[in-house]
């Protein structure tokens, strides 16, 4: 099983991600926005993160690329989750060094799915 922080500003969306990865046996910690990621990202090593993009503080993509560069950073799997669906918005988030994109809403299967395959 997998280390897993989870970032967004939604709550809601963090209650579902942190459930469904739980009950699949997954450690994980959550954070509410980027500054927070970060600083959980100092003294924890993270199998995966699951960031999303529109946040106020720091974007997803910009949290993924400041993630992936921290000494903590370094075999970190980034998966980005968001409404965008442009392929722009991908592209921007595979430079930052994103292996993922998940779309909200998703399906709680797609997301199992896709972490048993970064795994």
């Amino acid at each position: 099983m997998a280390k897993i922080l989870i970032v967004d500003d939604a709550p809601i969306v963090l209650k579902i991600l942190r459930l469904v990865l739980s009950t699949e046996g997954h450690e994980v910690d959550a954070a509410a926005n980027g500054k927070e990621a970060l600083l959980k990202l100092e003294s924890n090593v993270y199998n995966i993160a699951i960031f999303d993009v529109n946040m106020p503080d720091i974007s997803g993509i910009e949290l993924t690329k400041k993630a992936l560069s921290s000494p903590n950073g370094k075999n970190l799997k980034v998966v980005i989750l968001s409404t965008e669906t442009s392929p722009e918005m991908r592209d921007k988030g595979k430079d930052a060094g994103a292996i993922g994109w998940l779309h909200k809403p998703f399906e709680n299967e797609a997301l199992i799915n896709l972490i048993q395959s970064l795994l």
